[in-house]
């Protein structure tokens, strides 16, 4: 089964969380009582979770939106509402990425395209060293599943256009997180796209 996009979402929205704040958000998570008939998560199942695994956890125990709206309240109560309203807009939009993201210090032009975006044709065709790039995605925007998946297709090109499908769910850090990744593998190819 393939991963839902929501999940990528909820994964790069769970990694904005520092060391402290996700430890706070899985007591408040685990401490949340009784949810749309759901029971809380146990706290066996929370307590070492990586943010992706707390991700699966949230939409396997509530539902794709169940677990969106549920990351939310949590996000709100621990005072990181801003990441909450993401996830809100995320689910309003049927878990597309919203254009309305805050804008990165990283490459957009005038009308707030990412580089990812604007040069996307070009890097599906000349990125040649995709596993290193999936290595560096792998825990922060991409789980175990969907890097499994991306690493199985035969060639570079269907690697990067696999990898592309999963960019609607992204918001912005993600997008940032992959144009590091790959500035760091393709220095040079990254800036000869950037002089464009």
């Amino acid at each position: 089964m393939g991963c839902s996009p929501s999940r990528g979402r909820l994964l790069c929205t769970l990694n904005e969380l520092g060391e402290d704040e996700l430890g706070r958000f899985k007591v408040k998570l685990a401490d949340m009582g009784q949810k749309g008939g759901y029971n809380p998560i146990p706290w066996g199942r929370l307590g070492r979770a990586k943010p992706a695994e707390m991700a699966a956890e949230l939409i396997n125990h509530y539902g794709v939106r169940g677990g969106l709206e549920t990351a939310g309240e949590v996000l709100r109560a621990i005072r990181r509402g801003e990441l909450a309203g993401g996830l809100a807009e995320a689910v309003k939009a049927g878990v597309r990425n919203p254009e309305s993201e805050p804008r990165s210090e990283l490459e957009s032009d005038a009308r707030g395209e990412h580089f990812v975006d604007r040069h996307r044709a070009e890097l599906i065709q000349r990125v040649s060293m995709v596993d290193g790039v999936l290595d560096m995605l792998c825990g922060t925007v991409l789980d175990n599943e969907q890097y499994q998946s991306i690493r199985a297709e035969r060639s570079n090109p269907e690697k990067m256009r696999k990898l592309y499908e999963l960019m609607p769910s992204w918001n912005r850090v993600c997008k940032d997180r992959l144009y590091q990744a790959l500035k760091a593998k393709h220095t040079f190819l990254i800036e000869e796209l950037e002089g464009k």
